[in-house]
């Protein structure tokens, strides 16, 4: 808008009061109209896409507000995550999601957990408290609502619905096989009142 290398000593008054209210007219709006003569170091407000800009004396060069001052400080959106910490999980889906390390705390699910790979889901490793569960799996109260726990294999006697071993599984406890058999290895305690009935 403004030609700012005006006002000069050769100015009349009455151009040198429009030159001097037009040059105030750029400062106040950021150059919304582009003007002339700009001086090195001046800046523009870019409306679209919205973007400061600087003059180095040949061209205007993008600047990038620092996240200290309300930006991201980086020109790509990679970088951007970079700076705010934020990793891998801020670029996936809600329904792609993958997951390959670290720890999940208080994890609530309302809908259905499935392994679909060819491997078994694997290596859940519960550290418990004293007097706590490793794995607590309950229910919902009401009789005949849900179910606490439904453990399903194949129908073979080379299938486990479940398999209870020692915490080095060295030793096998009990086996409920595919074809509904329990196998019992070691001993069956059955408590009647205060005593044990060992069953060898």
């Amino acid at each position: 808008m403004a030609d700012w290398s005006k006002p000069t000593i050769t100015s009349n008054y009455v151009l040198f009061v429009d030159e001097a209210k037009n040059r105030d007219i750029d400062a106040i709006t950021l150059q919304k109209i582009p003007l002339t003569g700009p001086p090195t170091g001046s800046i523009k407000l870019v409306r679209a896409p919205v973007k400061f800009q600087e003059w180095d004396g040949a061209a205007f060069v993008d600047q990038v507000l620092s996240v200290d001052g309300g930006g991201s400080g980086s020109a790509n959106a990679a970088g951007a995550r970079i700076n705010f910490g934020l990793g891998t999980m801020a670029v996936q889906n809600a329904n792609a999601v993958a997951i390959t390390g670290g720890t999940l705390l208080n994890v609530t699910s309302n809908g259905t957990f499935s392994q679909t790979a060819s491997s078994s889901l694997t290596n859940v490793a519960v550290n418990p408290t004293a007097g706590t569960y490793g794995v607590h799996i309950a229910g919902n109260p009401t009789v005949n609502q849900s179910f606490g726990l439904f453990v399903q294999a194949g129908t073979g006697k080379g299938d486990f619905c479940i398999n209870v071993a020692n915490r080095a599984a060295t030793i096998g406890g009990m086996v409920m096989r595919g074809d509904m058999t329990l196998h019992i290895m070691n001993r069956l305690i059955i408590p009647v009142g205060v005593d044990y009935w060992a069953v060898p």
